[in-house]
């Protein structure tokens, strides 16, 4: 397994989110150096790390692990929830209408 590729998406989601090494560090539990290396490739995260990172940054883990899944995620839909992880709730809110009226307008 490349964890590499986790360590890439952990910290795209971190700075999705807007939050440092250290403060994801402080929420984990661990040092912001441990962090560091995480998201390089170099240690492997604890299943409950891997979870509270998940949980802290508000990605799913299939998004974290698409890239290594046989049959992932649909890769688009965890984009978006990335993308709009930073964004206000009312910014999500509107996002989500857009949508809604974007696919109903396909049909």
């Amino acid at each position: 397994m490349d964890l590499t590729i986790i360590g890439k998406r952990i910290k795209m989601a971190r700075e999705a989110a807007q939050i440092t090494q250290e403060e994801l560090a402080e929420a984990v539990g661990c040092t912001a150096k441990h962090i560091g290396a995480i998201e390089r490739g170099i240690k492997t995260p604890r299943l409950d790390t891997f979870i509270i990172i998940a949980n802290t940054t508000g990605v799913s883990a299939d998004y974290l692990l698409q890239d290594l899944l046989n049959k992932p995620i649909d890769t688009l839909a965890g984009e978006f929830s990335a993308a709009a992880a930073p964004l206000s709730p009312e910014i999500q809110r509107r996002i989500l209408r857009a949508l809604r009226a974007f696919s109903q307008s396909d049909t």
